[in-house]
């Protein structure tokens, strides 16, 4: 078995009040204190006893799309878009945008990313994806795809840690130097659910580190 670095919670042994003036004070006292030591036990040992972790409330999101969404320029960046959200804990996505994902608490945080990118004419397209951290393109984050033919289908996924001060927020973008690329969404149809364009989740993993990381 693994070694608990926490140790489990005792409750403290009150002293017993002895006969004087002051009994009845120490009694009611030592009562309200032997309450809250119980509580305060109980809460801190089902929090780190076995699958403790279902008590605990972390910073999560998810946000999907339901709209295609076309390129509008050849090898120029546009953000990916999300207008539908399934979670909402510790974050909001700006209305105005429907892109900037923004943190509420500074945390080093899981993304995982996924898209589904078609093609709409018989030509080769290649196509990046990247992240942008409050309006700044990180380095060495892109990845390509390319599609071959028409109506090509090819599903980019992406999962990756970043950390986010309180504030920050983060988009996806993609490019084409192509311009019949979408990320496509579709409709319900028997016997399967609708397929969202784009869909993103978020998970709290860890506080921020001391010093944060440089991107290169």
């Amino acid at each position: 078995m693994a070694e608990r670095l926490v140790q489990k919670v005792q409750t403290p042994a009150l002293p017993i009040p002895r006969p004087g003036p002051l009994k009845h004070y120490l009694d009611d006292l030592n009562n309200i204190l032997r309450l809250f030591f119980n509580l305060l036990a109980n809460a801190v040992n089902n929090v780190f006893g076995e699958l403790g972790g279902r008590f605990i409330d972390v910073p999560n999101a998810l946000y999907f799309s339901t709209v295609d969404q076309p390129i509008a320029v050849v090898n120029t960046g546009q953000v990916v878009t999300f207008n539908q959200t399934y979670l909402e804990s510790g974050f909001s996505i700006n209305g105005g945008s429907n892109s900037q994902i923004t943190a509420t608490y500074g945390g080093v945080y899981n993304f995982q990313f996924t898209t589904q990118i078609v093609s709409g004419s018989a030509s080769s397209k290649t196509i990046y994806l990247w992240i942008s951290r409050s309006g700044t393109d990180l380095g060495y984050t892109a990845k390509d795809v390319v599609l071959q033919g028409s109506s090509d289908v090819n599903e980019a996924t992406w999962n990756f840690n970043l950390d986010l001060a309180a504030g920050e927020y983060v988009e996806m973008k993609w490019s084409s130097d192509d311009i019949d690329a979408s990320l496509n969404s579709e409709a319900a149809t028997s016997p399967h659910p609708g397929v969202a364009s784009a869909v993103v989740t978020i998970n709290f993993i860890s506080a921020l580190p001391e010093t944060r990381p440089t991107p290169p």
